[in-house]
């Protein structure tokens, strides 16, 4: 019996470790190695119970002891994000099972030798990881695309913008940033009230002049809220090709650093 418990306590315990840790990775979450393996000791001892006392194998009881555990693990600051890490949790539980059910089928492999079902594990938990971080990447990128993307009040008229981390056009003589609009909007904007003047845009071609108009109090709107003012920018008209669709203005990087992370909020 003692051998069997043991068994049972590795299993659980290389099971509920590959778990935790990818959860954590998944949620991108700071989390001590203290509490990490405080939860990753505790999930094992739980887990280990239910297989012994049969009457514990309900939902009920996974779902107590799970919801106690993983808000020991991440100390969730409301129910939203609760849910949110609960969800990762399971997901990452259903993939990890599912590829050692999976692995055992298409390669036949006898679970009752205990040495197979632990290398077995061990594959799963490597193939695992590898499924999570492309998921992870894949996440990560859309969450870094959303971010860039903005809308810009101009004369009220709302246009869609992005930001293009390869464009960072600056005036030197007033050291103003540069925005990009689609030569199309030129006709909805009063820019007969704008001072203009010649921007010099460096191309593939060399340096391109263009004609540049200072506008005020551009407002920027995220999510339908308004977060930041631009008090003082210049615009340029080009017939924009390079934007994904429906966008009608490109943002450069230094406008993003100045005007959105640190400039003027509302």
């Amino acid at each position: 019996m003692k051998i069997y418990l043991d068994y049972i306590f590795l299993e659980n315990l290389i099971v509920n470790t590959v778990i935790i840790i990818e959860t954590i990775l998944l949620t991108n979450t700071e989390v001590s190695k203290k509490r990490r393996n405080l939860v990753i000791f505790l999930d094992t001892i739980l887990s280990c119970l239910v297989i012994i006392i049969s009457k514990l194998n309900n939902f009920t009881f996974h779902f107590i002891f799970s919801s106690i555990t993983l808000i020991i693990l991440f100390r969730p600051k409301n129910i939203y994000e609760f849910i949110k890490k609960y969800l990762c949790y399971y997901l990452i539980y259903f993939i990890y099972i599912g590829l050692i059910i999976a692995l055992s089928i298409i390669f036949n492999i006898n679970l009752e030798e205990y040495v197979c079902k632990i290398v077995l594990y061990i594959i799963s938990s490597i193939i695992l990881h590898f499924v999570l971080k492309d998921l992870w990447n894949m996440w990560k990128t859309k969450l870094k695309n959303r971010d860039l993307y903005y809308k810009l009040l101009i004369d009220n008229v709302q246009i869609d913008a992005f930001v293009d981390t390869g464009n960072n056009v600056k005036e030197p003589i007033t050291n103003l940033n540069v925005i990009f609009l689609n030569e199309k909007l030129k006709s909805k904007l009063r820019l007969e009230d704008y001072k203009q003047m010649d921007v010099e845009v460096m191309t593939v071609n060399g340096i391109d002049k263009k004609q540049g108009y200072i506008a005020t109090d551009i407002i920027v709107i995220k999510d339908g809220k308004k977060i930041a003012r631009i008090p003082k920018i210049i615009l340029c008209f080009s017939l924009i090709s390079n934007t994904p669709e429906k966008y009608s203005g490109i943002i450069g990087y230094d406008t993003y650093l100045e005007n959105l992370n640190g400039g003027v909020y509302y």
